[in-house]
């Protein structure tokens, strides 16, 4: 993403200055902001979501001088939930975990190794600071809303007992144990991760979109969701 967002900037030194101001302040930021903060009531989590739908908004500014791909990584975060230009349907469930255990195998170097650090941040929970000594500046802790690793927990409890209540464990068992059969056996510890995605994607109709993204997300960088077919 930083990369790409690198591409943007040189693209946006030669765009319309009147129109990159329309995304960055006044009153089109304003609407964006009181959109978000009606379903976010946490100010870290708006504050974040209002700064990508910048950047999305000009990535799309921009779009006929950026190469499709590096629009795909800008438009990311709301490609499934907010369909943009280009956007295609999602293909059949069988297609996409076929899609996913044939791409599985070859995961290697900077690619996997990207997939294993998201992994960990997704199921490490983040470390507790150190007491403050008397008198100094207390601990705040972080919103539980952001703690990637309770979020993570939480979506694929949820997945085990929605397969659980609709009589469908067994084959989603399989699909879990397929993919981690395909998945590299290297030592970076992607092999659970790789059975977690695939299980998401075996339940995709009866789960929440966010859940599914969440679920698949240490892959998505790699080989993003919306592209498995």
């Amino acid at each position: 993403m930083g990369a790409v967002e690198g591409v943007l900037d040189g693209l946006l030194s030669g765009a319309d200055q009147a129109m990159v101001n329309a995304f960055t302040t006044g009153f089109r930021v304003a609407q964006a902001k009181a959109a978000i903060d009606k379903s976010l009531s946490d100010p870290t989590g708006a504050a974040a979501a209002l700064e990508s739908a910048q950047v999305v908004a000009l990535g799309i500014l921009v779009r006929e001088a950026m190469q499709p791909a590096q629009f795909e990584v800008i438009y990311r975060p709301f490609a499934t939930v907010l369909p943009g230009p280009g956007y295609r349907p999602a293909a059949p469930i069988d297609q996409q975990i076929a899609g996913f255990l044939r791409r599985l195998p070859t995961l290697k170097g900077e690619p996997e190794a990207e997939v294993s650090t998201v992994a960990k941040a997704l199921s490490e929970r983040p470390k507790t600071a150190a007491a403050p000594a008397a008198g100094g500046v207390p601990v705040v802790a972080a919103p539980a809303g952001l703690d990637p690793s309770a979020n993570y927990a939480a979506a694929w409890k949820q997945v085990i007992t929605t397969a659980n209540q609709t009589g469908r464990t067994q084959a989603f068992r399989a699909m879990q144990d397929s993919a981690e059969q395909a998945a590299p056996h290297d030592g970076l510890g992607i092999v659970g991760f790789a059975g977690v995605a695939a299980g998401a994607i075996f339940m995709r109709d009866v789960l929440q979109v966010e859940k599914v993204l969440l679920l698949y997300e240490p892959f998505a960088g790699v080989f993003p969701y919306e592209s498995l077919a």
